[in-house]
């Protein structure tokens, strides 16, 4: 039993030496390369602590550079580098809408034509709109008129406008300044499509002339 032990043991380390001479030497540490606020070059088997958010390269044993290191950046740094990601994200969907819109423009009208008489439509309608409010204007113009003749021909007979005159005077003038306010907000939105036709007239030539 005592040989048998022994040749079990011999064998085992005869296994392990084996495997060491395959494995060949441990590979030595890699090397850091810095440069400090001098501009000093050093080499070393670590980063000093006060250089560890500045660049720095390893090297292999082989002196190859494996790595290099970039500088931290500064919180200036990283918001310039937000900023212009997010403008070119903004650029991008800028881009996909317009391709949309000049792809709906397309399938909407077969001809410039279509636009104009789409957009005359549009005006026409607010015309119309526009066209009554001014006669209810008119109306309510000669009922202020009326009422307020009335309250001024007391005040020169030295009597006191009743409040109920008053109010009506006031309703009437309050009704005026709405039907005038509507008008104005039709003839801005008849810009604001005259506007916007005329850019998708220009863009539909522009396409069908690239189409061409």
């Amino acid at each position: 039993m005592t040989m048998r032990k022994q040749l079990l043991t011999f064998c085992l380390l005869f296994g392990l030496t084996a495997l060491a001479a395959q494995a060949g030497p441990a590979s030595p540490a890699s090397t850091y390369r810095w440069v400090d606020e001098q501009g000093r070059v050093h080499y070393g088997d670590q980063i000093p602590p006060n250089q560890a958010d500045h660049a720095y390269k390893i090297i292999n044993p082989r002196g190859i550079t494996v790595k290099n290191v970039e500088q931290a950046k500064t919180p200036e740094q990283l918001a310039e580098e937000q900023r212009l990601k997010d403008l070119k994200e903004e650029e991008t969907r800028r881009a996909k809408d317009r391709a949309m819109q000049d792809r709906i423009l397309l399938d909407t009208y077969t001809t410039k034509h279509d636009l104009i008489e789409t957009r005359d439509r549009h005006l026409a309608t607010l015309e119309g709109l526009i066209e009554v409010a001014e006669h209810k204007l008119a109306n309510l113009a000669q009922e202020d008129q009326k009422l307020t003749k009335v309250a001024a021909r007391l005040e020169r007979q030295g009597k006191s406008v009743p409040g109920e005159l008053r109010g009506d005077i006031a309703t009437v003038q309050s009704q005026i300044e709405r039907e005038r306010s509507f008008i104005r907000a039709q003839r801005a939105q008849q810009q604001e499509i005259r506007d916007k036709f005329a850019a998708d007239l220009a863009r539909y030539q522009e396409l069908k002339s690239a189409q061409n």
